[in-house]
């Protein structure tokens, strides 16, 4: 059998990778979302119906109040996980995190400055005291923190990076706070 010809690769075929999830990447994050859509099913009728989201994620959302059989919630949950996929993070955490309250907030914030200016040490600190945190997938969102200021990005840019920041280490306290009360 004749062997194919080494392809050598360049920079050009790894940056158009740069951003891109892993698969195992896609999966925990299918996986957090399901679990943030746990904690939506929690909400009332009436906040649930008042969701600024798809009309099909609402409706699975009262759907799953009605399941009683294990596998088929847990079957639901991964459906909502993923239609929680298309809808805006920062609406669906904006009516969790109220649950939380303005303390643990201002917490996160702070934990969110610590990490961006002490990196993998913060990081470090961080997962010890949320035992959902994915280091891997933290430590990524820090890195482009950094990679967009490296190349001079508009304050929006930079923003909108530390948000990004935010918003997952907000799920990984809902979550961590969801596995403490169960616990």
């Amino acid at each position: 059998m004749a062997r194919r010809p080494q392809k050598s690769y360049s920079s050009e075929d790894f940056e158009s990778l740069e951003g891109r999830a892993s698969k195992s990447e896609q999966k925990r994050a299918v996986q957090r979302m399901a679990a943030l859509g746990e904690q939506l099913a929690e909400l009332s009728t009436k906040q649930i119906q008042q969701l600024p989201v798809d009309e099909r994620l609402i409706d699975a959302l009262t759907d799953v109040q009605q399941i009683t059989s294990f596998e088929a919630r847990r079957r639901q949950f991964q459906r909502i996980g993923k239609l929680l996929r298309n809808e805006n993070e920062e609406v669906v955490l904006s009516y969790l995190t109220p649950k939380q309250g303005l303390k643990k907030q201002a917490q996160l914030v702070r934990w969110v400055d610590r990490m961006i200016e002490q990196g993998d040490s913060a990081i470090h600190d961080f997962s010890k005291h949320f035992n959902a945190t994915e280091k891997h997938t933290l430590r990524q969102h820090v890195l482009r923190y950094h990679r967009d200021k490296s190349l001079q990005a508009t304050p929006e840019e930079l923003e909108q990076a530390r948000q990004k920041v935010l918003h997952y280490v907000q799920q990984v306290a809902l979550l961590s706070d969801q596995g403490k009360a169960r616990g």
